[in-house]
């Protein structure tokens, strides 16, 4: 029978394996596949790999792991494959949970332990394909809330041109922007914000698409970057202008080199989360259910808004490559 274990359940586990009470590590015979949509040369996605690789070799088992560079619809395809490799767990970053449910559900028909990030399953609750991370709704709503009071602040109530940039018009994009016009329109903001602009990964691209934004709309107040290219490429496109900071006023997510740069000059903020600890905790749901037949259910990740003010707190947890 399915039990849910509670957080202190993982905390104790974790703690087995590293104090190395058996003899051979629990995970050692255990082979768990992890899946990327992105490139594991960038920090946010190198973040996630830092923990899932930490845990796994904390715990003795065995990991392959498949990157779709950019290339969404490979996740399905490293989805079977992982399948018809027999692995006993897949954590996956996904983007497209519809597109991806076929292939959850086989996994899960054969027993193979299935955890998701970014977005949940559209089918499963987590008593049968937990998600590791927040609402990303609320997460857009925190930002927004925050962007509210700097509008105000200056004085920007009206009719305020807000831009947003993401890589991809996918769930996480889509939350993240309902949850920020969300808090916008609670604090009595008028604003005009056309579609999301999908961009893709190439940051070149990224940035000279949101330059030619700026240069054709100078009407613009704010740009929002819905993740962790398009943010630190607002930033770029700003400072490839020579717009002094708070001519346009600049947010986003995560803390890449080039967000925690522009933070720290004053361009705008971000809403951050422990980027490490989805790659962490993604090993340890899959394993539990693996090993146990546990099922932790959701875990959440934290997150926090970071600014000029509070910047330096956060600058060791990014070297450590934690958040």
């Amino acid at each position: 029978m399915k039990k849910l274990v509670t957080i202190l359940s993982v905390v104790v586990l974790c703690g087995l394996a590293w104090l190395g009470v058996a003899q051979e590590k629990p995970g050692a015979g255990l082979t768990f596949a992890f899946i990327d949509h992105g490139d594991p040369a960038d920090p946010f996605h190198a973040k996630i790999v830092l923990g899932w690789r930490e845990a796994a070799a904390a715990f003795g088992a065995s990991t392959v792991e498949y990157f779709c560079y950019g290339d969404v619809a490979k996740t399905v395809d490293y989805m079977y494959a992982a399948i018809a490799a027999g692995v006993n767990g897949i954590f996956v970053f996904s983007v497209d949970p519809q597109g991806l449910h076929p292939a959850v559900r086989a996994a899960v028909e054969k027993g193979i332990a299935v955890a998701l990030m970014s977005s949940r399953d559209p089918v499963y609750g987590p008593e049968v394909v937990p998600f590791i991370g927040f609402d990303l709704v609320d997460q857009g709503y925190t930002l927004g809330k925050y962007i509210a009071g700097q509008l105000k602040s200056l004085g920007k109530t009206r009719d305020v041109h807000v831009a947003f940039f993401a890589e991809f018009i996918a769930p996480y994009s889509a939350m993240r922007r309902q949850g920020i016009l969300k808090a916008l329109d609670d604090a009595g903001i008028t604003y005009i914000a056309p579609d999301t602009f999908g961009l893709g990964e190439d940051v070149a691209k990224i940035v000279d698409t949101i330059k030619s934004y700026l240069l054709s709309h100078p009407e613009t107040d704010v740009i929002i970057g819905l993740g962790s290219l398009t943010t630190p490429g607002g930033y770029m496109a700003l400072k490839a202008l020579g717009y002094a900071p708070g001519r346009v006023l600049w947010y986003g997510f995560d803390l890449n080199p080039e967000t925690l740069e522009g933070i720290k000059a004053g361009y705008g903020a971000s809403n951050v989360d422990e980027v490490f600890n989805y790659g962490f905790l993604g090993f340890i749901t899959v394993y539990l259910k693996a090993k146990y037949h546990f099922v932790v259910g959701d875990l959440p990740v934290a997150t926090a808004t970071v600014d000029k003010s509070n910047v330096e707190e956060y600058i060791h947890w990014v070297e450590k490559g934690i958040k």
